[in-house]
């Protein structure tokens, strides 16, 4: 590969980020919503505490003793309503628990119906409900906590005493209210509260402009009454749907990019090739997915699932670790042309740290958008954390002597070295352990953090491998024969063309009771081992011949062991 090649596919990788990057940066400017996946799991809890309450009440209500020792509140007595529409909560809390539960029979109870234009009577009762329910799902996020539980509903507002403010929805003829209204009821006269008739005449208006489209309203009709996350099951299929065609396109420009790039032959690698057919398609379908959609089925628990952004951070998150990977790849290739094969070995440490810091700060993003505070998060895992921290002291340990070693390389990929009492090749130097194997062809797995606090002796950092072979001669050998001896030794030394000429020794060093000490040093021009042992071997025979030439016999150690 040249380097044109190499520069225009890091110039076309980084156009194609920094493209993707423009086009995506509405998402990453926007705040965080006031529904997240967050408020739609404490709504649902909410609902599942409010549903136990009465059961609890009437369990405690079986005694009769318990019932007579009860104290009356201070406030009136509350009158009894089927509907629980005595206070503006407890109404629009039945309200919305109605069209969860899809019984909109039972929702049209909460709606005030006098005095309604004939159009929107003739709509009726129940689809009034139904209509309103879509709407508010698209439009208002109801915090039923925020409404008065008193039955007198809130008497500080911008509206009549008479009734309360629930929210406001934009449309094109100006802003409606969403208000609930005390009116009498019909069968016992008691004063409840409703959605007011104004609001129930705005209702055929607000549908006009928040209704789902044909496609929604045919797979609302069609398909069962089941939710998730506040989220029904067609709008599941119809967005997954989306998403796949949308995939799909995005796979075909980018193939055809491709195409067009190798028709033009235009230098591009296979892994950037692969780059922009993978992560980049992948990212490519889910920005058209959120910023093409059609909104018209688009409720506020699904922008409470778009903005938690689950699709688009795994493809951000491919996208980085692929990228970690191509900067690996090509910082490999220059290190090598450079000469500098160590430098290779500390990009794969580099890189596993790098994904994983890019793993972690993508879900730490991702807990954001779903609502959650990572900050407590953090907080909430200190002493986890501690543990945690505790328990990987020693791949801390490791991890840091990883890159010790690749600093200050006392031994590299390859070198032969002694460690202890154990003489091995390195074979890889990993994130926890270095893997040697031994002339035994075994493999020793040493920790790093042990390993590089060692004395290392690394044998392959030899210019040569020095001669010493360990002459002791019998003690009755004669003088004359070992001067002899020794000059010959000295001449084959200084006349063969594999040893150093300095230094170059042959000296007699001593006496021990039962041999002559002849001290030999020179060295080898070589670090290749198996010639190393060749030259040797035939240093050995040479002196070999030169002992029975000169009449001088090796001493025997059986007089070492009686002597000492």
């Amino acid at each position: 590969m040249n380097s044109g090649t190499t520069k225009f596919s890091l110039q076309f990788s980084t156009l194609v980020v920094c493209f993707l990057l423009l086009f995506n940066a509405p998402l990453w400017a926007t705040t965080t919503p006031e529904v997240t996946v967050k408020s739609l799991i404490d709504k649902d809890n909410k609902e599942e505490q409010a549903e136990q309450k009465p059961v609890k009440q009437e369990s405690d209500t079986e005694t009769p003793a318990a019932s007579e020792n009860v104290q009356e509140p201070q406030e009136d007595d509350l009158p009894y309503d089927a509907f629980d529409r005595i206070t503006p909560r407890s109404s629009m809390q039945g309200y919305l628990k109605a069209t969860r539960a899809r019984d909109f029979e039972r929702a049209s109870q909460y709606l005030d119906y006098r005095n309604l234009p004939k159009e929107v009577e003739a709509l009726g009762k129940i689809q009034l409900a139904e209509n309103l329910s879509v709407v508010l799902d698209r439009t208002l996020w109801v915090d039923v906590d925020s409404l008065s539980n008193k039955p007198k509903g809130k008497q500080k507002e911008s509206v009549p005493s008479y009734r309360d403010l629930v929210g406001e929805i934009s449309t094109s003829q100006g802003k409606v209210q969403i208000l609930l209204q005390i009116v009498p009821d019909d069968k016992t006269g008691n004063r409840i509260w409703k959605i007011s008739n104004a609001t129930v005449s705005q209702i055929p208006l607000l549908t006009k402009e928040y209704g789902y489209n044909r496609v929604g309203e045919w797979l609302y009709d069609n398909l069962p009454d089941i939710e998730f996350l506040g989220v029904m099951l067609w709008q599941w299929i119809y967005f997954a749907f989306s998403f796949v065609l949308f995939l799909a396109i995005a796979i075909i420009i980018t193939r055809l990019i491709t195409f067009i790039l190798a028709h033009l032959k235009v230098p591009v690698e296979k892994d950037v090739i692969g780059f922009i057919n993978g992560p980049i398609s992948l990212l490519l379908a889910v920005l058209m997915a959120r910023s093409l959609n059609d909104q018209s089925n688009v409720t506020i628990a699904v922008m409470a699932l778009f903005h938690g952004a689950t699709v688009l951070l795994i493809a951000w998150g491919w996208i980085c670790l692929r990228a970690v990977d191509l900067a690996k790849h090509r910082l490999s290739q220059r290190f090598i042309k450079q000469d500098k094969p160590q430098a290779v070995f500390l990009l794969r440490p580099i890189s596993n740290v790098a994904k994983t810091l890019i793993v972690i700060s993508l879900l730490f993003m991702w807990f954001e958008n779903l609502g959650f505070n990572a900050t407590t998060l953090l907080a909430g895992l200190g002493i986890g954390g501690l543990a945690i921290a505790l328990a990987a002291q020693k791949t801390v340990e490791n991890i840091i002597a990883a890159i010790t070693l690749y600093i200050s390389a006392p031994v590299k990929i390859g070198s032969l070295c002694k460690f202890g009492s154990h003489l091995g090749t390195v074979e890889e130097i990993g994130l926890r352990a270095t893997r040697i194997r031994t002339l035994d062809r075994s493999v020793i797995y040493v920790a790093n953090a042990k390993f590089v606090d060692m004395q290392l002796e690394n044998v392959s950092e030899r210019e040569r491998i020095s001669y010493r072979p360990k002459l002791m001669l019998n003690a009755n050998t004669k003088q004359q024969n070992l001067i002899s001896f020794m000059q010959a030794v000295r001449e084959l030394l200084e006349q063969h063309k594999h040893i150093a000429f300095e230094p170059c020794r042959v000296r007699f060093k001593g006496f021990t009771p039962w041999a002559l000490h002849v001290d030999v040093l020179s060295y080898v021009e070589t670090v290749d081992f198996a010639f190393y042992m060749e030259v040797i071997e035939e240093l050995n025979l040479a002196i070999l011949g030169l002992l029975n030439e000169h009449e001088c016999e090796l001493a025997n150690p059986e007089f070492a062991r009686v002597t000492d």
